[in-house]
């Protein structure tokens, strides 16, 4: 029975209830109830998009890192002057060269990477880019480098993937980026490891068999930690079928580990492979003596290889959670590498001169070095080759 009102043409199929009938007027027809709520049963306005969210775990995170780093400079703090009254600098000019070794230090920390991703360009452009342009490789380096060392927690470790990426090279994907930029890692982590046992075992500590017992344990957990992640970036680059199947992997996440494993392989090339392993050599001999620079100029006698484990001292310390720009983490492995060679009660001055000048050196010249970082990338934006 139709409604009172309602009429169909059934030649048509045409609705009539709007159109005026006998019956009387037409009313206005009622809106149709939405299923769509933009607030909340509170009437607070729903946040669909997430941002509360992620500002609530911003907050923590950062709260975190602030926590961790004030927890370390307090410990560090009953050692030694975290802000020096005074900087004791005994030679300046051995100051001047190690702020000289800088740039070069930069550049090849940033340059390491062009041996795992060369390949990949080439074979994605078919030969019409022969290697990355070296204001991506530079650009995306330098910038990354001080959003690390700014960021809580290591998570600026994604900043030059995701940088490489946005470039939109031929051949390097956000996938390719990642496991390149680990593998780098992986490797820093057992030169480190190698410079505190290669360290301890040429020079005298002066501490006790325990702290150095301590020390070498974590060295050893560390070499454990960084072996096992050799051993599975060589497995995926040599296999990667094999480690789909054995964890049996879906379509996306299979195709994410052959991009992987193509990154990779390069480095097992000798053409690439033998350059990548002897330039990481050279930026950690030059980080070395950079540390050794700023160690006499302080007035500090102590030589290359007491100068190598305090840099793997702190290179171990920084993997802590500390807090933004590594501070609390840096003083405290400093502090503890300095511990091993140097009685820090009779030399309190001089050891807080040269953690407060390694300090700022490093992160100053990071940031420095950050802003030609930036306008290389915004040239590629421009389109400028």
């Amino acid at each position: 029975m139709r409604e009172p009102g309602r009429a169909s043409d059934p030649r048509e199929g045409r609705d009539l209830s709007a159109e005026p009938t006998a019956a009387g007027p037409t009313l206005p027809r009622a809106p149709a109830p939405s299923t769509r709520s933009d607030h909340t049963s509170d009437g607070s306005a729903r946040a669909g998009d997430g941002r509360p969210r992620w500002r609530r775990r911003t907050i923590l995170t950062w709260s975190i890192s602030a926590v961790g780093g004030a927890i370390l400079l307090f410990f560090a703090s009953r050692r030694l002057e975290v802000i020096p009254s005074s900087l004791e600098l005994a030679r300046p000019d051995l100051f001047l060269w190690a702020l000289g070794l800088q740039l070069p230090y930069a550049a090849i920390r940033a340059l390491r990477l062009r041996y795992a991703l060369d390949p990949l360009v080439r074979a994605a452009s078919h030969g019409a880019l022969r290697r990355l342009p070296a204001r991506v490789l530079y650009g995306s380096g330098w910038l990354s480098f001080a959003v690390i060392m700014l960021l809580p927690l290591r998570l600026g470790e994604l900043s030059r993937p995701l940088l490489l990426h946005r470039a939109q090279i031929p051949g390097i994907g956000l996938s390719e980026s990642i496991s390149a930029v680990a593998t780098e890692r992986v490797v820093d982590g057992l030169m480190v490891v190698g410079l505190l046992f290669g360290g301890l075992a040429l020079a005298s500590p002066t501490a006790g068999a325990a702290a150095i017992a301590e020390v070498r344990g974590v060295g050893q957990m560390m070499a454990a930690i960084f072996g096992l992640g050799l051993v599975a970036v060589i497995g995926v680059a040599k296999a990667p079928e094999v480690a789909i199947s054995r964890l049996r992997l879906g379509p996306r996440p299979a195709e994410l580990v052959r991009h992987v494993a193509a990154a990779i392989r390069p480095l097992g090339r000798p053409k690439q492979g033998i350059p990548f392993v002897l330039w990481s050599l050279i930026y950690w001999a030059l980080t070395t003596a950079q540390l050794w620079l700023v160690l006499r100029a302080c007035g500090l006698g102590l030589g290359a290889a007491e100068a190598a484990a305090i840099v793997a001292a702190i290179g171990l310390s920084i993997q802590l959670p500390g807090g933004p720009a590594q501070a609390g983490s840096f003083q405290v492995g400093a502090l503890a590498g300095l511990s091993l060679f140097l009685d820090s009660a009779s030399s309190r001055e001089p050891i807080s001169s040269f953690i407060a000048l390694m300090y700022l050196l490093s992160l100053g010249g990071t940031l420095i070095l950050a802003l030609p970082g930036l306008w290389l990338l915004r040239r590629g934006d421009r389109g400028v080759s």
